[in-house]
Parts: C-alpha cells; sequence; structure tokens
C-alpha cells in the first residue's frame, strides 16, 4: 500500500522538485529559509520522512559535507501527477465508456477532500441525488473495493448493458435483488436482479464545481 504524505510533506516534497529544475541545492537551510521557519532542524524530520517513505533520496551531510536531495522515481510520479482521474459522468452512458476517457485530470484536492491511491471522480448527470445535496455538475469521490453497507451511495453499472448510476444501495439477499433508491422523490425506487447489479465504488465526497443562482 502507497504511503501517503502530509500538507507539509507534500509541500516539502514539490519546493525540493522546484529546487532541482531551478538548478538550485534544495538543502534543508535554504528550504527552511524559504518556508520562513527559524532553521533546518524543523525541515529536517520531514526529508528523512520523505526517504523513509521513499521519495527523497538523501546522500552526504557527514563531515560538514551539504546533504544532496533528489527525487526517487516514486517522488517524481508524486509531484507530477496532476491529481485525482476524472473517469466520465454518471448516471450517463455505459461506465466502461466512462473508463475509456481517463486521461484527464482534476486539480489536487488534498486539502479539500481527502482521497486514496485509486479512488477517481465522476462528474454527476440529472437531479436523482439532489436530496443528498448532489447536484449536476458537481464531481463524486468514488473509492472501489469497498463493500457498501445498507443505505451508502454507491456507484453501480446495472442490467444488461451495464448502464452507470449513482444511487443508494440497499441489498436484498432473501430475494436475490438489489434495490437502487434515488433521494429525489420525482425518481422511483429501482429492482435488479443481484447478479445484474456491479458495485463500482462507494461515495466518499462531493467537489461543488458551480454556485447556484
Amino acid at each position: 500500500m502507497m504511503k501517503t504524505l502530509t500538507a507539509r510533506q507534500s509541500q516539502i516534497l514539490h519546493m525540493v522538485s522546484d529546487f532541482l529544475q531551478e538548478g538550485r541545492l534544495p538543502s534543508a537551510i535554504r528550504l527552511s529559509e524559504e518556508l520562513g521557519l527559524a532553521g533546518e532542524s524543523s525541515v529536517t524530520p520531514i526529508l528523512k520522512a520523505l526517504e523513509k517513505k521513499g521519495y527523497l533520496d538523501i546522500q552526504g551531510g557527514i563531515k560538514g559535507r551539504p546533504r544532496q536531495l533528489s527525487l526517487t522515481p516514486k517522488g517524481k510520479q508524486a509531484v507530477h501527477k496532476p491529481g485525482l482521474p476524472i473517469l466520465g459522468s454518471i448516471p450517463a452512458g455505459p461506465l466502461r465508456e466512462a473508463l475509456e476517457q481517463a486521461g484527464e485530470f482534476a486539480e489536487t484536492l488534498k486539502d479539500l477532500l481527502p482521497y486514496q491511491d485509486g479512488d477517481f471522480l465522476l462528474t454527476v448527470e440529472g437531479e436523482s441525488m439532489i436530496g443528498d445535496g448532489i447536484l449536476p455538475g458537481d464531481q463524486v469521490l468514488i473509492r472501489p473495493g469497498v463493500i457498501p453497507a445498507a443505505g451508502e451511495i454507491v456507484a453501480v453499472c446495472v442490467g444488461s448493458h451495464y448502464e452507470a448510476t449513482l444511487k443508494r444501495l440497499y441489498p436484498e439477499p432473501s430475494k436475490g435483488k438489489v434495490r437502487l433508491v434515488a433521494s429525489n422523490p420525482d425518481f422511483k425506487e429501482q429492482a435488479y436482479p443481484a447478479e445484474e447489479v456491479k458495485i463500482v465504488g462507494v461515495l466518499r465526497g462531493v467537489v461543488r464545481r458551480h454556485v447556484g443562482g
């Protein structure tokens, strides 16, 4: 499992990258000065943590020689990763088409919405979930590989054409069915044979992309 970064660790990792791209030595003292901190002792533990997590390579630092900081391949990937992938829209169209559209990225959202490796965004179309404050144009953070509890909001593929939709999930094992319930009373409850419902992921957050007038 990938070890995640704190906000400060991410900030310093990006600063090291910027220093290297500008041809400057990213020493602990220079990083602390850039951050307006008292001294390098406040930065050193963060650099060591980044090294331990596999993002930085630190050489030297003995007998008065300055430490040489460089990004590992993992570190380079982290600083150049634009953010969460936006994999398409929901509920419009088969999800497999949305997955084929991967490659567009959202801006980094760590400070706004915690996310994990493997999470992705889907853009909401339609008004079936407005009762939960999920509006058309919003982006929902979906986490795959999670077993949803009854009543949780999930992204699912349903039916023979695997249409994607965002609904509250209510399994009924005794009947071999799954109920999908909208939060907008204008939309009828749907029920499908359990084998026709594929859970793509569980809702873990909503990003508002517009301001209503």
